[in-house]
């Protein structure tokens, strides 16, 4: 278990503060924040590349602080991949079993084990010149793993793919999570990445923490303005209260919600996939609209519609647009449940 507690590091001009959060042990956890926010200082702070000014970093029990980076049995895969251009794929992947840190008769099957898993049979004589950058991205992953390590950082380890193969790099570390149970620590500013990886993580803004806990709690209830922007909340505003109902200000629209909103929540926020063209009847909050906009983004379609003064805004398949021959200024039927209606 990894345990950051009242973590502090201070830079000129900067500061991480008051950092608290803990990592389970073959947990997949992610740090997320907008660029600048202090998520990768964090990773080379529990690294040891940039040790914590104040507080303690404890894993498995013990203050490690001031241990070492080589000590710490603790892999770092940067963004850019840092692979050694002279050296071929083999070469990149041995580097740091030179030091000793595994034993010489584990090597040849951890390797074996490892090429094998990442699929790279057939680049083990290129340089990384000669590699995509989902390749270069594999063999970063087993020089790292090579190693035994008992935790794997990895900064931000998606962003800088194609989208060509961004898609097949997150099923492979998420199968290489669980084949391997390793924990891992994943800083991340894209929470698409975080829902498919991530079991738990936190949002960190201008050095600290905001919050943390199970990414469906991080989701689904975040509990300020920024985490809702930054999980990808919408159709957030400003609220009063009728009765069981909320109504956002300056609109006529009375939304039901599962619950009551707790003293001092004063915005609401609804995800744009979970309103949906009402064809049942069955949903407890439901409204005649008219589309405003419609902008296709591939697979799905953001819809922009107008209900009793509010704009919903909506994420719908491409082919239910299509084939209903939707377009600005159809009317439609929209309808959420109270459950996805949710207040901080």
């Amino acid at each position: 278990m990894i345990q950051l507690d009242h973590a502090g590091m201070a830079l000129p001009g900067f500061a991480l503060e008051d950092i608290n959060f803990t990592v389970e042990d073959g947990e997949f956890f992610a740090l997320m924040g907008p660029t600048g926010s202090g998520k990768s200082l964090l990773l080379e702070g529990i690294m040891g590349l940039m040790p914590f000014s104040s507080g303690r970093l404890v894993f498995e029990g013990k203050d490690i602080n001031r241990v070492p980076v080589e000590r710490r049995r603790f892999a770092l895969v940067y963004q850019d991949f840092a692979l050694f251009p002279h050296l071929d794929v083999t070469g990149n992947i041995l580097y740091g079993t030179v030091r000793g840190r595994v034993p010489g008769k584990e090597i040849p099957g951890r390797f074996d084990m490892l090429v094998e898993t990442l699929g790279l049979e057939r680049v083990l004589d290129r340089r990384p010149h000669n590699l995509s950058g989902g390749e270069k991205q594999r063999v970063a992953l087993a020089r790292s793993l090579i190693l035994n390590p008992k935790v794997l950082l990895l900064d931000e380890p998606l962003s800088a793919l194609d989208p060509l193969y961004l898609d097949g790099t997150r099923r492979l570390l998420k199968s290489l999570h669980g084949k391997l149970g390793i924990t891992m620590v994943m800083v991340s500013h894209n929470f698409q990445d975080v829902v498919f990886l991530a079991q738990s993580g936190g949002i960190v803004r201008n050095g600290r923490m905001v919050q943390q806990g199970k990414i469906s709690t991080l989701f689904d209830s975040p509990v300020s303005r920024f985490a809702a922007d930054f999980v990808g909340m919408k159709n957030i505003c400003r609220f009063s209260r009728d009765v069981d109902r909320i109504c956002p200000e300056g609109t006529g629209a009375g939304i039901l919600p599962a619950t009551p909103p707790a003293p001092g929540h004063t915005r609401m926020g609804i995800r744009p996939e979970e309103i949906l063209p009402d064809t049942s009847g069955a949903m407890e909050n439901r409204f005649r609209a008219v589309i405003e906009t419609i902008a296709d983004h591939g697979g799905m379609v953001q819809v922009i519609l107008l209900a009793e003064g509010m704009a919903f805004e909506a994420l719908w398949p491409t082919p239910w647009i299509r084939d209903r021959k939707l377009a600005p200024g159809s009317q439609v039927d929209i309808a959420f449940p109270k459950r996805a209606v949710h207040t901080f």
